[in-house]
């Protein structure tokens, strides 16, 4: 299906994926274009005031680049001594757009989701179509689907995409770990360019070192394994994955060895000791791979199966191995969430879950296609005949697997929703509350805030709760009874003497 000859009956072939690429194209859009024009609606979050702080009252004072970037890495220098070790999210965090100008926070949700997409759909066209060899159409249809399940369904879209603080140090940091592996294996073969790869790949490395925990971790691991795989195969660049896999492990301690991050864990109190961490991560792992086997997921996954057939078919790779991959790639999938649970956050925020999420969809689709890779050359040990879907059957199965995938979306809901439907998918959440007037209502009310805030004539001012939020932003936290005080972020980031809230201390 890949190179379509000029007869008939193949080009018939070649149209209907084609057809199905457009469509899967478009369901993508449709998921997605929401949560961009949303994003119009955006406003600064509290954590987002709290990092940026030092960093907003230079850009008030001086509206000087340079004098900005010098202070977000002295701010970043400080969060080392006395929160913790996340160089990259900590630097990055004290310059969200929002520091600039509140109404430059839209560009949270385009740097997030677009490297998001860019970095996940990069890494899905250099397995399928640069190493499966499968046709552009083909890859399209397994990008757009996989994409689509990953911004639809994840646990919280609010702190992935619309957060910064929270999605540039989780969602951007597995994008990133996307990227980098999309260049690993691009270099296994790569002649003339490998200089360049290998510059770009020692970039990666660098902030990944200083991402996340399970994500360094996660991370880690992945680049140690294709490591021990290159000399294993004597690939011609072994050497440059073992220098990547050296920095990256020296950028991670680095990263751990923050003296911040013994001053966070005093905080937090007690923590499992490192073994039963990683009981424990085994333990909620498996768990979590359970709950993310949703219809949606698994109806994808029943829809590519014999499209991934015929790209393991005519593939050279052995795939020997499918129990002993199973096992190794649910280990890593768990080694993600040793860190979090021996700092003792559990499982961790939100945003963390995501991350997790986003693993899984990857992982899942790498192992059916290992995993039909495997049946197929088991039987062609056994010299059983070739093994074919009729084009008819093929259709049967597209539909089937489009009805179910439909039933998965309208029985959609999380835990917190009282109602089932596509209105709880990201970009359905985000089209009903721009139609119903909440998005704009939010952001009426939150331009409302601000510019209370920014009047510098007004060193004391009285704030009122918010009326409405829309699902895929941050819940408002200024609110009576608020498990966590953070007026003190708003004093400290627009220089207030106090900041009251109405129907709480205010009048």
């Amino acid at each position: 299906m890949n190179n379509c000859l000029n007869s008939t009956v193949q080009a018939k072939r070649c149209l209907p994926v084609r057809l199905l690429a457009l469509l899967c194209t478009l369901m993508l859009l449709v998921g997605v274009l929401p949560l961009y024009a949303i994003s119009f609606y955006n406003h600064p979050y509290y954590d987002d005031y709290k990092f940026s702080a030092s960093v907003h009252k230079v850009w008030v004072e001086t509206h000087n680049p340079l004098q900005v970037l010098a202070t977000a890495w002295q701010s970043a220098q400080a969060a080392r001594l006395d929160w913790q070790g996340t160089y990259t999210g900590t630097l990055l965090s004290n310059v969200q757009p929002g520091v600039f100008s509140e109404g430059l926070y839209w560009l949270t949700t385009f740097i997030l989701l677009t490297a998001f997409l860019l970095c996940f759909g990069f890494l899905f066209k250099t397995i399928f179509r640069n190493v499966l060899g499968a046709g552009r159409a083909e890859t399209v249809c397994i990008t757009c689907l996989s994409l689509f399940l990953m911004t639809q369904f994840l646990p919280s879209a609010n702190e992935a995409f619309f957060w910064f603080n929270g999605g540039i140090g989780n969602t951007f940091i597995y994008s990133l770990l996307a990227l980098s592996l999309a260049l690993m294996i691009r270099l296994t073969t790569a002649k003339r360019g490998a200089p360049w790869l290998a510059a770009g790949l020692l970039v990666l490395t660098t902030l990944l070192g200083g991402g996340s925990y399970g994500g360094g971790l996660f991370g880690l691991i992945i680049f140690a394994v294709i490591c021990v795989y290159a000399f294993y195969r004597k690939n011609r660049h072994r050497f440059i994955y073992a220098g990547l896999t050296v920095w990256f492990m020296i950028c991670f301690a680095y990263n751990i060895a923050a003296p911040g991050n013994a001053v966070r864990a005093a905080i937090i109190g007690v923590h499992p000791s490192a073994v039963k961490a990683v009981l424990l991560s085994l333990y909620y792992g498996v768990a979590l791979v359970g709950n993310y086997l949703t219809l949606p997921v698994l109806t994808v996954a029943l829809a590519l199966a014999p499209l991934l057939w015929r790209l393991t078919k005519k593939s050279t790779f052995s795939f020997r191995h499918p129990v002993l991959v199973l096992l190794t790639g649910v280990c890593l999938f768990c080694a993600q969430l040793t860190p979090p649970i021996y700092g003792g956050v559990s499982l961790g925020g939100w945003r963390i879950l995501d991350t997790y999420y986003f693993s899984f969809i990857v992982m899942l689709l790498l192992y059916e296609t290992y995993a039909l890779g495997a049946f197929a050359r088991y039987r062609e040990r056994q010299g059983k005949p070739e093994l074919t879907l009729s084009w008819t059957a093929q259709r049967g199965l597209l539909i089937a697997s489009a009805c179910l995938f439909l039933l998965g979306c309208f029985g959609y809901k999380h835990s917190d929703d009282t109602l089932y439907g596509p209105m709880n998918m990201a970009g359905g959440s985000a089209a009903l509350s721009m139609a119903s007037g909440e998005a704009s209502q939010y952001d009426r009310e939150m331009t409302a805030r601000e510019k209370l805030l920014q009047d510098a004539n007004q060193p004391t001012v009285t704030l009122s709760p918010l009326t409405a939020v829309p699902e895929v932003f941050m819940a408002d936290l200024l609110i009576p009874d608020s498990a966590y005080d953070v007026r003190p972020m708003l004093c400290a980031y627009y220089g207030k003497t106090a900041v009251l809230l109405e129907g709480g201390d205010g009048t």
